[in-house]
């Protein structure tokens, strides 16, 4: 089996030249990994964390101790603890990764191995296969998973099982069993009880053709998801409808795909088809509601996510020595007016109905302008304002309820007749440029 391995991790391009943290549970598979890694002249260390979940764990940790001391490697311990405040295996598996990588730098490596083997392959794919993914995901367990900053190798995907427990026993290897592993409560122990044997009846070289089928998955995907990076990189995690219709189909879903992931946003196939769909169309504003706090937005051309915006329904009264601040709008009046990064307009004092009222623009809403009257949102609509953006305009109004200003896209026929020969200017400063905004005048 050392040999067997060997050969493997040389097909595979994967080069080992620093310490290797060995992720040990005390089962048959992660002490076979260790001790070929071991015997193939690898620095190893063994890692093992007990979760005190079971009996036997006290007994396990003493004896991967023993084991590690045996061979003269450094054993390394986490005792994890359950508090019950989150999912048991999403809340123990980032506790064992977040102990591997501190022991990465504490040996001054950056490599993990764990022991993920042949038979753990097939009920992988059979899993993905049933539940839905994605290329990646139909591929299984990659033999490498590189993020940049941490590698973590799977050298026993060559192997199955059987092999595995001959390996044990022919070098005297002491391990422990999972009771829970011959339990039918979960569908991967379902699948391996009773359709893998099934299927490898009738292909015993199960194993082989379906590790053969997860390496061209992943390499077709890594092809793939390089270039989708590239592409995201180069638009600033946008999507423009001109540049992305051109690609190829399976290019585009995974330009999607990598955008939900970039904001940890759970992804399905229905999501990513919804979204192909509305970009794929010619023209017009469309949104699709993502999980938690996010929207997928088509306005015009661009695709992107974004916050969903909470419309405020905040309403200020504003007499002429107030100062109203309005999300990331100040307003206040003054006589003079030289600030060239503020928006303004001129007002004529004895004509004002006070108190002004400022707030964000509603459904409805009216402006007069010197071709007659025309609503608000046609006019952000004109100006091509993104639609998830429209509704954090503030628009201000005369005491009588007349609309005077939409800022920053047009005042009212009546403030425009005055040609700056008023008296008074309501000054508005952005304090917080948003970045979608954008200035016409």
């Amino acid at each position: 089996m050392e040999k067997k391995i060997a050969k493997f991790l040389k097909e595979q391009n994967l080069i080992i030249d620093k310490p290797l943290i060995v992720a040990v549970s005390g089962g048959a598979d992660s002490v076979a990994l260790l001790y070929v890694l071991y015997k193939l002249g690898y620095k190893v260390i063994l890692a093992h964390v007990n979760h005190h979940k079971r009996k036997e764990s006290e007994i396990e940790e003493a004896e991967m101790k023993k084991f590690a001391d045996s061979l003269s490697i450094p054993f390394e311990l986490l005792n994890y603890h359950y508090d019950g405040m989150d999912n048991f295996h999403n809340d123990s598996h980032n506790a064992r990764y977040n102990f591997f990588k501190e022991l990465c730098a504490k040996y001054n490596t950056n490599m993990i191995a764990t022991a993920h083997h042949m038979d753990d392959q097939i009920e992988t794919v059979l899993m993905k296969l049933m539940e839905g993914s994605n290329l990646y995901g139909y591929g299984g367990i990659a033999i490498l998973n590189d993020d940049g900053e941490y590698k973590i190798i799977r050298p026993l995907l060559c192997v199955d099982k059987e092999e595995i427990y001959s390996y044990v026993k022919n070098n005297n290897l002491v391990y422990f069993e999972d009771s829970s592993n011959h339990q039918d409560d979960f569908l991967r122990n379902r699948l391996r009880h009773h359709v893998v044997p099934l299927l490898k009846a009738e292909c015993p070289s199960l194993g082989e053709k379906i590790e053969e089928y997860s390496i061209q998955a992943h390499e077709a995907f890594d092809y793939i998801r390089r270039q989708s990076k590239a592409y995201l990189k180069e638009n600033n995690d946008e999507i423009s409808y001109e540049s992305f219709n051109g690609l190829d189909i399976a290019l585009r879903k995974d330009i999607i795909a990598l955008l939900l992931e970039n904001n940890n946003i759970r992804k399905n196939n229905d999501i990513i088809l919804k979204i192909l769909k509305i970009m794929e169309e010619s023209n017009g504003s469309k949104e699709i509601h993502l999980e938690g706090k996010y929207l997928f937005v088509r306005s015009y051309n661009i695709g992107k996510i974004v916050l969903k915006t909470e419309i405020s329904d905040a309403s200020y009264l504003m007499n002429l020595e107030d100062t109203i601040t309005i999300g990331n709008y100040m307003f206040y009046f003054t006589k003079s007016h030289n600030n060239i990064l503020a928006k303004s307009i001129n007002l004529c004092y004895n004509v004002l109905e006070f108190p002004f009222t400022i707030r964000y623009i509603k459904e409805g809403d009216n402006i007069h302008l010197n071709v007659g009257t025309k609503k608000v949102s046609r006019i952000l609509i004109d100006k091509k304002v993104p639609k998830e953006n429209r509704s954090q305009v503030p628009v201000v109004i005369n005491g009588n309820g007349e609309i005077l200003w939409v800022y920053d896209y047009a005042k009212s026929d009546s403030v425009s007749k005055q040609k700056n020969s008023g008296d008074i200017y309501l000054v508005c400063e952005v304090i917080k440029h948003d970045e979608w905004w954008y200035s016409e005048d």
